[in-house]
């Protein structure tokens, strides 16, 4: 097993699409350079969403979030070492989940001015959100 940095561009989450991730994402486990299976990952579809408007940026922020939740679950705040692994998954693949939020948000402007939509430019329309391990 190797370990591979991903890098900053479209989606950090992105990183099983083929897309780089932002520099300050964590080191990933790989095997024979696929993502290894064991960490945990939810897909955030955004293709239905409307990134020109507010409410469909907002609501692909709600669906990170969900997924966030999702792939660093659930800790009892009694098991004092298990909440503050739950917290520090949270925030560290929130803190890249927005960052590749906002790259996408970025190469869906840069698009824009010129004419294409990300669809047509190639980019997926989905991003995988991982948790921090």
């Amino acid at each position: 097993m190797t370990k591979v940095s991903l890098f900053a561009s479209a989606v950090l989450f992105g990183a099983a699409l083929g897309l780089a991730a932002p520099a300050m994402a964590e080191d990933v486990l790989v095997k024979n350079r696929a993502i290894d299976p064991n960490v945990p990952r939810v897909e955030v579809r955004y293709s239905d969403l409307d990134l020109d408007s507010q409410a469909g940026r907002d609501r692909l922020t709600t669906r990170l979030d969900s997924a966030v939740r999702t792939v660093c679950g659930d800790a009892d705040v009694r098991n004092l070492d298990d909440f503050s692994h739950m917290r520090d998954c949270r925030d560290e693949s929130t803190d890249r989940a927005y960052a590749a939020r906002d790259e996408l948000f970025a190469q869906h402007m840069a698009a824009r001015a010129s004419g294409q939509t990300l669809a047509s430019a190639g980019t997926p329309q989905t991003m995988a959100v991982f948790a921090r391990r």
